[in-house]
């Protein structure tokens, strides 16, 4: 008696399905990971007893990292160029408003020299953000 017996194919790997695959998922990541939202800095802010909770403006905020650093609205900025940019707020919309956001370590010199640079920029509203002094988190 004899047996037919194919003749037996050597694997194939399908590559036009694993690149489907690939795009799906290279898709998938790119999408997710654009609505992840990172701070531009972490910073404590300092506690205030007596602080007010206020409307917050749409204006811009500049935060002072614990090494002195500076963020407008998110981004880097220079000590030197943040003169012109209050400037330039400033000519925009005359109503501007500094939110400032300083870590409870930064140093008074570098406030006194944000607040100088404002008001000769014209802004005469600063918004301080405190931290509730019986509250853990910040504001």
């Amino acid at each position: 008696m004899k047996f037919y017996s194919k003749p037996k194919r050597a694997p194939t790997i399908i590559i036009v399905a694993l690149i489907d695959i690939l795009v799906v998922l290279l898709i998938f990541f790119m999408v997710t990971t654009t609505f992840i939202r990172q701070p531009a800095v972490q910073i404590t802010l300092p506690k205030s007893k007596t602080g007010k909770e206020v409307q917050r403006e749409q204006g811009l905020v500049l935060t002072l990292a614990p090494d002195g650093k500076m963020f407008l609205n998110a981004e880097p900025i220079a000590a030197d160029a943040l003169g012109q940019r209050l400037r330039d707020a400033k000519a925009k919309n005359p109503d501007t408003v500094l939110e400032l956001r300083a870590d409870q370590k930064t140093t008074l010199d570098l406030v006194i020299g944000i607040v100088d640079a404002a008001n000769q920029a014209g802004i005469q509203t600063i918004n301080t953000f405190t931290r509730s002094a019986n509250a853990a988190g910040g504001r």
